[in-house]
């Protein structure tokens, strides 16, 4: 059950279908994980009253428990060019708050100080109220000159977080260990049944299908995408999120922003994909609490029936690196 926040309120389940038409379906047992993205509208260049708007949002999500709850890009403040005037260090600390409080997985967006300088950041905090991942934004849009005022990520992060919400055994959360790409064996990591492995990525990342890839082979199954995407250019958005769940084989959870800044507008329209690239849940252009339910062993077991990541040629690829964060 989804409650609504602003009036609106969408709930999904996945369908297991083959995408070609045959009628496949998992015969294993069911592996459930609730997937919830948060869409609103955060308050410019202003942590504490945006945060003020999350803190109402989760208590309005009705039961959260071991779900996977994702935020917007730059959640705290919008996408600023001002990343001095809102990393005010507290954003950590008010994650694992939120999702000890619900028992969730919580993916916030914020912008952090490295160094001299900062990055556009996304954490995971468990249901202990543990940042259990970390992923810095490694494509930054340099249309705004997003360049000049964050320093850009150099690895993508696959987290395996114990999401299961029935009756199905999973571990305590744990994440990859560091390793080089070339040293993943995507067999096992593609066959692994103790928790789901989870790709954060942010807004532009979208962009570059090889970044999603190396995750892919890395043996995320569940691509999260926290965003502040432009309404003009949303289609663009739908179109390239389908294409990486396609071919990922991956659920993909894409969170955007609605509301306004002083250039920008942004559309919401946040949505929830199964593997198949099927739509399982859509959010409008008002805040908005988005649900689906997905199970992971179909997601599993269409992998093991088409196998295509598996017949991928990856010294075509490139090199990639996949890191604890």
């Amino acid at each position: 059950m989804s409650r609504s926040y602003g009036g609106r309120s969408s709930v999904g389940r996945a369908s297991g279908c083959d995408p070609e038409g045959r009628g496949f379906k998992s015969r294993r047992s069911p592996f459930l994980v609730k997937c919830v993205a948060l869409q609103f509208d955060p308050v410019w260049e202003n942590p504490t009253e945006s945060r003020g708007l999350i803190v109402d949002m989760l208590a309005r999500a009705g039961d959260l428990s071991n779900a996977l709850v994702v935020l917007p890009e730059m959640a705290e403040s919008g996408f600023t060019n001002n990343p001095a005037r809102v990393a005010d260090g507290k954003s950590e600390l008010f994650a694992c708050a939120q999702s000890k409080k619900y028992g969730c997985y919580l993916q916030h967006g914020f912008a952090q100080a490295r160094g001299d300088s900062f990055v556009n950041m996304v954490a995971i905090a468990d249901p202990q109220g543990t940042i259990v991942a970390r992923y810095a934004k490694t494509h930054l849009f340099s249309p705004t000159s997003e360049h000049a005022h964050y320093q850009a990520g150099d690895s993508v992060t696959v987290a395996k977080l114990a999401l299961a919400t029935s009756a199905t055994h999973s571990e305590p959360a744990q994440k990859i260990s560091s390793h080089d790409i070339a040293k993943v064996n995507p067999r096992r990591a593609l066959q692994s049944n103790d928790a789901v492995s989870v790709a954060p990525m942010i807004c532009y990342d979208l962009r570059f299908p090889e970044v999603w890839r190396h995750a892919a082979l890395a043996g995320a199954e569940l691509f999260t995408l926290s965003a502040c995407w432009p309404a003009p250019r949303a289609d663009h958005r739908r179109a390239l999120c389908i294409a990486r769940a396609i071919e990922n084989q991956a659920v993909v959870v894409a969170c955007n922003r609605v509301g306004n800044e002083p250039n920008t507008s942004y559309a919401g329209e946040s949505f929830i994909l199964s593997h198949t690239g099927q739509v399982l849940a859509v959010a409008g252009d008002t805040s908005e609490i988005l649900t689906a339910t997905i199970d992971m062993n179909e997601v599993r077991a269409w992998r093991a029936k088409f196998p295509a990541l598996r017949d991928m040629r990856r010294e075509l690829l490139g090199h990639c690196t996949i890191k604890d964060c």
